[in-house]
């Protein structure tokens, strides 16, 4: 049984977008997860005793600032040469040979294949043939896997190629091609790279087609588990393909509906119990979460409030911290909505009531007096030369005009009828 690792799409060094941190020693952990991907790719392949890795392109994100990337990625293979296994590489559009100007010299158990034409690597000695193509620039727009040659009989042939297929939403179109183009070869195995999200099946069982998405996610929409696939040869047959997690930090997006809470503490609380279950559930790796409070809930225009927004945030973040230290809040959305508006029928109902209400305060006498008598204790406090007042003196007109700027001010906020 020869066993072999498909990943893609390291992109070393590359910042991960989004997360606001702030501590020095906590960002350095974070920034250092792409390195972190590729030492457990390392560790895997010599745990699982493989005979090579092939990287269907972007393995650094762009030209090095100084050649230490490179040398600390060369440190990595290494490591596999001194158990032997070989690691066959292709430039993707990040890593194209126009992108990155400096080179580096690759210990002898890796092999970059060609950027100008197609090529074939065979290992004779455990019957593996690998074809491939690299990048010479950011942008290929035409079908590099058209000109890969056949199989070569009596191997298990492998296709290395960074390509986004016939298009997608999210990637540019590099090297397009299509399913039938890379069926028309008659390799057992196609290693894609470039799109980063790997499906829950592969593009095609018979031959074997996939991304194997990259090894650690990025930004909030890289978010699930992240790793690399180990396939499993015996013969010319390919028995098994796992899926094997290598990220360190993986981002979630956590939805929560607060609908039930009354007071602010309720719903930090509730926050709080989302993020630790989520944290829990990436079983000791850091977590970056993306938090969404929803829901028609009587705390809205406290959640609202844009005066005290930023220490409700801070709350949020001080939760997260509290439940454990490896966990970042990448953005926190607030789409709560008042219980009313949510609810028209209810407003309009609430409405009418509040409305007969102030009908009844202003065609009963008894009404206007009574609500003298709760007002003029104020009224003494703030100062009747402050208050101006009726031509006879009285409060009544007064009270009357406060009651019609009341009606309309609620009326306004419930969202009742125009009357």
């Amino acid at each position: 049984m020869t066993k072999f690792i498909h990943t893609a799409d390291l992109h070393i060094d590359s910042p991960l977008k989004g997360l606001a941190v702030h501590d020095e020693m906590m960002m350095q952990s974070v920034q250092r997860a792409t390195r972190t991907a590729l030492e457990r790719i390392v560790e895997l392949a010599i745990e699982q005793q493989v005979a090579f890795i092939v990287i269907a392109g972007d393995l650094f994100d762009g030209d090095w600032k100084d050649m230490h990337s490179g040398q600390w990625a060369a440190g990595q293979f290494r490591r596999l040469a001194d158990q032997n296994i070989g690691v066959y590489y292709i430039r993707g559009n990040h890593d194209a040979v126009s992108q990155i100007q400096r080179k580096i010299r690759w210990p002898d158990n890796v092999v970059e294949l060609p950027h100008n034409k197609p090529a074939t690597i065979t290992l004779d000695d455990i019957g593996v043939a690998i074809h491939g193509q690299g990048f010479a620039d950011r942008e290929v727009t035409e079908d590099l896997a058209a000109r890969y040659p056949q199989r070569v009989d009596g191997m298990f042939n492998i296709g290395m190629l960074h390509t986004s297929l016939t298009g997608s939403d999210q990637h540019d179109t590099y090297a397009p091609t299509t399913i039938d183009t890379l069926k028309g070869r008659g390799y057992d195995y196609w290693a894609l790279g470039h799109i980063h999200l790997r499906g829950a099946k592969p593009l095609s069982l018979h031959p074997y087609i996939s991304y194997s998405g990259n090894p650690q996610g990025r930004h909030i929409r890289e978010a699930g588990a992240k790793g690399c696939l180990i396939g499993e040869i015996e013969g010319d047959t390919l028995k098994e393909v796992t899926f094997h997690p290598t990220d360190s930090l993986r981002w979630q997006e956590l939805v929560i509906d607060v609908s039930e809470q009354r007071s602010l503490d309720g719903v930090i609380a509730q926050a709080a119990s989302a993020i630790e279950a989520g944290h829990q559930q990436h079983e000791g790796l850091s977590s970056a979460f993306r938090l969404t409070i929803q829901g028609a809930t009587s705390v809205h225009d406290e959640l609202s409030d844009l005066i005290r927004r930023g220490e409700i945030l801070q709350e949020l973040h001080n939760a997260a911290e509290s439940i454990d230290d490896e966990i970042w809040l990448e953005k926190i959305r607030i789409g709560t909505e008042s219980p009313v508006t949510a609810n028209p029928q209810a407003a309009h109902d609430l409405w009418g009531a509040i409305a007969g209400q102030f009908d009844q305060v202003h065609t009963n006498p008894e009404g206007i007096q009574a609500f003298e008598e709760l007002v003029k204790p104020l009224l003494d406090k703030i100062g009747a030369e402050r208050i101006s007042l009726s031509d006879d003196g009285s409060l009544d007109q007064r009270l009357t005009e406060w009651t019609q700027a009341a009606r309309q001010l609620l009326r306004s906020r419930l969202g009742g009828p125009n009357a």
